[in-house]
């Protein structure tokens, strides 16, 4: 598919993430965890798991949505503070949600241009600590901007992008409502897809298969007794459509049709995989998790930044001269519930049952600096685990960029 001399494939050797918790002051189960901590930690355990020394990694790609105070430049930095060599090169990396992916993908390309044979890929989040405001299309932008605490207050935009756009309309609830409106996606039908994710979730943690991925943390019950955090804390077991029925539209208060339920909950986690090229890899005696068969980014108009995912994951399948019928599990990201359902609809997958298996973002959260790495992970080790071949995973992103990531577990 890349057409890339076999040893020089870039395989998936190793993938942990955190649990990922709640974004809340006072609530959230990792509220007193740093970003650049958790992805200290991830990145010990990695190497660990392989059976590696940190000298052994070429280069530590990381990525987080806004690089500003702890998140600041992570590829070195967290790299530098898990005392790794000087010698093992950082790269820190942006494009919005698709972030921690695109660290996947500049990791595979390293791999094939024989620039490195290890690379670890991923990205940090603490939206406890750098959270985004709810942001409705009749709101002052500037007041926003003004309220302390936020990503948004980090920011100054240039006076311009206000002649050529509102700039509350390049954020995901806005452009999620108008989404789901263009298509005709109902609320019901919205519910009742994040009410499955919730139940999916529920149900994989319950059958233990987060459980190779997930890394146990010391985390904090609100009253601020410690415990060790083994699991998400988002999935809810007592999830049902009436209750989610009477939630109320938080980005469109009249007539919407999204509401918290059918909208990713913001939290904190890190994710991270090791890439390494596939010649050593069997030098090591290392099993790959998967092959990486491809990898795509897509541009649409950064009003329907939502939407961006069905370009990027038409773009991985024609470049590799795959179908979609060829594909046994997909992991869209559940930014909103209307993403994955616009997807299928726009790929031809009319089977749900092989999207977001285990549940998404709905149910389990979505840092937006890690996301994209547990999509790639998870899909690698769902397939293993059911037996099957091919996987797409694909992330929606800000100012309309997606991505897309194909893998293949060979038999």
């Amino acid at each position: 598919m890349f057409g890339v001399d076999r040893r020089r494939e870039p395989v998936i050797v190793g993938y942990v993430r955190t649990p990922f918790g709640r974004a809340d002051k006072r609530a959230g189960f990792l509220r007193h965890w740093r970003s650049d901590d958790l992805g200290i930690h991830l990145l010990h355990e990695i190497v660990k798991r392989t059976r590696l020394e940190p000298r052994d990694v070429d280069e530590v790609i990381l990525g987080a949505v806004e690089l500003i105070g702890e998140q600041a430049h992570p590829g070195r930095n967290v790299a530098y503070l898990a005392d790794f060599p000087v010698e093992v090169t950082g790269l820190t990396v942006e494009r919005a949600c698709v972030t921690p992916m695109s660290a996947i993908h500049i990791a595979s390309m390293s791999v094939m241009c024989n620039m490195g044979d290890v690379y670890i890929a991923g990205g940090i989040d603490s939206m406890t600590h750098l959270g985004i405001p709810v942001m409705r299309a009749d709101m002052n932008l500037m007041e926003i901007i003004g309220e302390p605490g936020t990503l948004m207050s980090s920011q100054n935009p240039n006076p311009k992008i206000f002649e050529k756009v509102n700039p509350l309309e390049l954020t995901g609830g806005v452009a999620a409502e108008r989404l789901a409106e263009s298509y005709g996606i109902s609320r019901e039908r919205m519910d009742q897809w994040a009410h499955r994710s919730h139940l999916r979730a529920v149900a994989a943690h319950e059958e233990g298969r987060f459980r190779d991925e997930i890394v146990t943390l010391e985390a904090h019950l609100p009253d601020g007794t410690p415990f060790e955090m083994d699991r998400d804390q988002l999935p809810r077991s007592d999830s049902s459509l009436e209750k989610i029925a009477t939630l109320p539209t938080i980005f469109k208060p009249d007539g919407g049709r999204i509401n918290a339920a059918s909208s990713a909950g913001q939290a904190d986690g890190a994710a991270m995989v090791m890439v390494m090229a596939r010649e050593v890899a069997e030098r090591r005696r290392l099993v790959p998790l998967a092959t990486i068969r491809g990898a795509a980014v897509a541009g649409c108009d950064p009003t329907d930044l939502v939407y961006s995912a069905v370009p990027a994951s038409r773009k991985v399948l024609e470049r590799t001269g795959a179908r979609a019928a060829d594909v046994d599990l997909v992991e869209v990201n559940e930014a909103f519930a209307c993403a994955p359902i616009v997807v299928m609809k726009e790929l031809g997958i009319e089977d749900d049952e092989r999207v977001n298996a285990d549940g998404g973002a709905c149910a389990l959260g979505h840092p937006v600096g890690a996301t994209g790495a547990r999509l790639v992970g998870h899909l690698a080790l769902e397939l293993r685990r059911r037996g099957l071949r091919y996987g797409l995973a694909t992330i929606c992103g800000g100012y309309g960029q997606g991505g897309a990531t194909l893998i293949e577990v060979e038999r």
